[in-house]
């Protein structure tokens, strides 16, 4: 059975509301779950009834650092990040950067959805600030050449 993984969490100051299910946690806030980190100047977390976090809301200066399930490692930053813990599912809102370490993928817009689980990107641009992606073309041939090879060799009559 494999080992839970725990959340750490330093920071300057935690309050918690036993009413509102929340704990704000500010000043210098690190968040450590397995290999994946965040850090931002203040983070909300809501719970259920039974205390078990639903969702994280990160304010200002927000840094993240994560691994996809597919293996892939991503780096970003924003302004202000929603994390929807049961969806595993990242929402960063204003001034937000998504980089892929060791490749140049990279996507910038007003709002970038990235979900941990499925792998997928989806990002909205604002009204002066149009939403820009960067990808390794190389990356992309190769996986055209891959999914080609794969439908020729389906194709192939069967004597």
């Amino acid at each position: 059975m494999p080992l839970k993984e725990t959340l750490e969490v330093t920071a300057d100051k935690f309050t918690a509301n036993e009413q509102k299910k929340t704990t704000i946690i500010q000043g210098n806030v690190h968040i450590k779950k397995g290999k994946d980190t965040l850090t931002a100047n203040e983070v909300i977390i809501y719970t259920n009834d039974k205390r078990k976090p639903t969702k994280y809301e990160a304010i200002g200066d927000v840094h993240f650092h994560l691994f996809t399930e597919d293996g892939r490692e991503v780096k970003g930053h924003s302004d202000r990040l929603i994390y929807d813990a049961i969806k595993q599912e990242y929402r960063l809102l204003q001034n937000a950067v998504v980089d892929e370490v060791g490749k140049v993928n990279s996507v910038k817009g007003e709002e970038i959805i990235l979900s941990k689980e499925h792998g997928y990107a989806d990002v909205l641009g604002g009204k002066d600030k149009p939403a820009t992606f960067v990808f390794d073309m190389e990356d992309i041939q190769k996986e055209q050449k891959k999914q080609k090879a794969k439908k020729h060799v389906k194709e192939q009559p069967k004597p």
